[in-house]
């Protein structure tokens, strides 16, 4: 049974009159007669009673009229679907992110994004860090992720889009939490609450980075596996730490956090696969205000958004 069968069948039930639905049709008459028996034959009924002056519906054709019309109906359905999904109108797409950092780009964006595409999800993807967060592009466990650079960007497209500033991160009680800005150099003597070089690489180096320039090494107490447990051994009294100034959402009982007079930044960046398929992705890197020709981002087909 074919589309093109049915569509005659509804024609035919509508004008009952093979000439006039041959004319909407725009094909001969016999070869829709023709047509009309061999779906017949495949139906096992008589739709039609055919009289010299008249057609007129059966029993048969009666029940199978409303059927066909669904059957028509769900067709043109499943095909403007399709057409949606290759756009990038529907579907979803998934970003990976780490920290409370994100927060602010994350609004921003999930907003526009929404705004652009009512019926697509942005799928948000948490818990993670920017190693494992690259990894998780590769793997296509998601489409895009909020990563701090350098990063090994093989395969993938990095663009910058913040940079955050570090602070220090003190006990309450300690002698410079009462100051409106210090020096690094003056934590010298300090022992450092920091991330582990595994899986905080990139903040783990920035803070080592910045003491050595202040002249010092810090002297490691102990390594904390992501931001609240770190803030947490502060306040704690276990020593002090850098965190980046957004972790003041966070409000750890028992920590302050100073600015520093010359305070070290970490960037941030959006990522994703050059050879990215997921057509719903070009709307999440416009909605994120992302775009660069080498990013290679394929633009959905049938006039979709593009990065």
């Amino acid at each position: 049974m074919e589309l093109r069968q049915l569509e005659s069948f509804v024609v035919v039930a509508e004008e009952l009159h093979f000439g006039r639905a041959a004319a909407r049709l725009q094909v001969s008459g016999p070869p829709l007669s023709q047509q009309i028996r061999r779906l017949e034959r495949e139906v096992g009924a008589t739709l039609f009673d055919r009289h010299t002056r008249a057609v007129a519906l059966t029993a048969a054709g009666e029940a199978f009229l409303p059927r066909a019309r669904r059957a028509l109906a769900a067709a043109a359905d499943a095909a403007v679907a399709a057409r949606e999904a290759a756009e990038g109108s529907t579907g979803s797409v998934r970003l990976g992110f780490a920290g409370p950092s994100s927060n602010t780009f994350l609004y921003r964006t999930a907003r526009r994004f929404r705004a652009r595409r009512p019926r697509a999800r942005l799928v948000l993807v948490t818990g993670r860090f920017s190693g494992e967060l690259a990894e998780d592009l590769r793997a296509d466990r998601v489409d895009a992720a909020l990563i701090r650079t350098p990063v090994d960007d093989d395969g993938l497209a990095v663009r910058e889009i913040a940079r955050h500033r570090l602070v220090a991160a003190l006990p309450e009680e300690h002698p410079l939490a009462g100051r409106t800005e210090i020096g690094l150099a003056e934590l010298a003597h300090d022992p450092f609450v920091a991330y582990p070089s595994q899986r905080m690489a990139v903040m783990r180096t920035s803070v080592d980075a910045a003491c050595l320039r202040s002249g010092f090494l810090p002297r490691i107490e102990q390594e904390a596996p992501e931001t609240h447990t770190l803030l947490s051994l502060v306040g704690a009294g276990v020593g002090v730490g850098l965190a980046l100034e957004a972790t003041a959402e966070l409000r750890t009982p028992g920590v302050v956090l100073v600015p520093l007079s010359d305070p070290p930044v970490v960037p941030l960046a959006l990522a994703w696969k050059r050879d990215a398929a997921n057509p719903v992705l070009p709307a999440l890197l416009e909605a994120a205000g992302v775009d660069g020709p080498d990013g290679r981002v394929p633009s959905p087909p049938g006039g979709g958004a593009t990065a």
